[in-house]
């Protein structure tokens, strides 16, 4: 809601939807960088630059799906269920398909 509603509709006023999208899409994307490639370890910040290219620039596509879902509904629900399916396969791959459980 807040990236599809909130972020997009107020670049759009001023930028126009596309352009818009691009820059809450790098929003989205670079939020998500303590997921995968930045982490805390032994009291010190590490980077992992590949893990972290992989997905910000996956998590920028999706967040671009979204938008597209949005657009095409002209509704966030779909963009909420779509997120909300997103992360439900994400955990069920972290939890439940790993070889560590």
């Amino acid at each position: 809601m807040i990236f599809r509603g909130i972020v997009h509709s107020s670049f759009a006023k001023s930028f126009g939807d596309k352009k818009a999208s691009v820059i809450d899409s790098s929003a989205f994307a670079l939020t998500h960088i303590s997921h995968f490639g930045l982490v805390f370890i032994n009291n010190e910040w590490k980077l992992f630059t590949i893990p972290t290219l992989i997905w910000v620039i996956s998590m920028f596509l999706v967040s671009v799906l979204f938008y597209i879902c949005r657009r095409k509904t002209d509704s966030l629900l779909c963009s909420i269920v779509c997120h909300s399916a997103f992360n439900l396969g994400m955990i069920f791959s972290i939890f439940f398909c790993s070889d560590n459980y």
